[in-house]
């Protein structure tokens, strides 16, 4: 596997990790009815972040060894040692069937989600932008659509979530509209709001 092609497939991994971690979130709404399902979904996302992990690993070792390079990156790297801790914990007591503490599953499931998705977010924004300059891949600029929904804008660049939130713009009611719409609805002027987004996305 190229070194293009590593980073583009830890992109893709967050992107199935974060889907992961919004059908986990909807269903610790109907805890502990999802019990079997959360045991399962939990099962389903500690494997993936451990081949998560095991691609991220190979993709360092294959950068260059330069003053800065490796060093810089590593510091900006997390292992998610946490939240697998956490995912391993849940799991042990999904199996203990209904006598597992239907509070401590939601609690331990709700940290795992929360740090999961700061790692990710913090990678994001540093270490691949650190291994794409270390491998001599341009990073492509962000292009942001009005035509896109707000759930996928959130995926792809999760830093606008800041901006979402001070425009009182809902991922759970807005999310599967456009921004257009969405827009259109709030009263609002578009290309603003998506001046906004972009800034966000750009800025260090």
């Amino acid at each position: 596997m190229s070194e293009r092609d590593a980073v583009s497939t830890l992109k893709h991994d967050h992107t199935i990790l974060r889907t992961k971690l919004a059908l986990l979130d909807s269903a610790l709404q109907v805890a502990p009815e999802a019990r079997f399902v959360l045991r399962e979904m939990c099962f389903s996302l500690l494997r993936m972040l451990q081949e998560h992990m095991r691609r991220e690993a190979q993709a360092l070792e294959r950068t260059p060894q330069t003053p800065f390079g490796r060093n810089r990156v590593r510091r900006q790297t997390w292992d998610h040692a946490a939240e697998q801790a956490h995912l391993r914990v849940v799991g042990e007591l999904l199996l203990g069937g209904m006598k597992a503490s239907t509070p401590a599953v939601v609690t331990r499931l709700s940290q795992a989600i929360e740090q999961l998705e700061a790692h990710m977010t913090a990678q994001e924004q540093l270490m691949f932008p650190s291994l794409e300059e270390e491998q001599g891949v341009e990073a492509r600029p962000a292009a942001i659509a009005g035509a896109m929904s707000v759930n996928e804008i959130l995926q792809r660049y999760p830093q606008t979530e800041r901006i979402f939130e001070q425009l009182h713009i809902n991922r759970w009611r807005d999310g599967y509209e456009s921004l257009d719409e969405v827009a259109w609805r709030l009263g609002m002027d578009v290309a603003q709001v998506l001046e906004q987004l972009q800034l966000a996305v750009t800025s260090p």
